[in-house]
């Protein structure tokens, strides 16, 4: 998730396999790009509601396909619902009382969405903010 990240960030770049460093970019910038997409997976793995999702995850399983024979890498046991499954609960837009039935997948309307120009563009109104988590001034 995190090289995703980096990539959709900064394109794909050039390695040395030799030394295993950035050289079509600054290195140091290349792993500083790397700290913040870890710190952003980090913050979203921390932020869901796992109870939740999982339940939801069930909730469609058990309705969208539940003779689902899965392979054994598709397959979680401990929670008894597929990957495709926790990927569409993860991005329902509904909570608690989707109607799997009458749309079984989520929409897909951001893939196209260039995130990065879209934060760059916008962070100058970090400077503006009456308070960021990031900041030691605490309103």
């Amino acid at each position: 998730m995190i090289d995703t990240l980096v990539q959709d960030a900064v394109g794909a770049q050039r390695f040395n396999g030799l030394i295993g460093e950035c050289v079509s970019m600054p290195h140091a910038d290349y792993e500083a790009v790397r700290d913040a997409a870890a710190a952003i997976l980090e913050r979203v793995v921390r932020a869901v509601d796992w109870p939740r999702l999982l339940r939801e995850a069930s909730f469609r399983h058990d309705i969208v396909h539940p003779d689902h024979e899965p392979e054994a890498r598709d397959w979680n046991l401990s929670t008894g619902v597929c990957g495709e499954c926790l990927a569409e609960a993860m991005l329902a837009d509904d909570m608690g009382a989707q109607d799997w039935k009458r749309t079984p997948t989520t929409p897909r309307e951001n893939g196209s969405t260039d995130w990065p120009a879209t934060v760059a563009r916008n962070l100058h109104h970090r400077d503006n903010a009456h308070w960021h988590p990031y900041t030691d001034a605490r309103p």
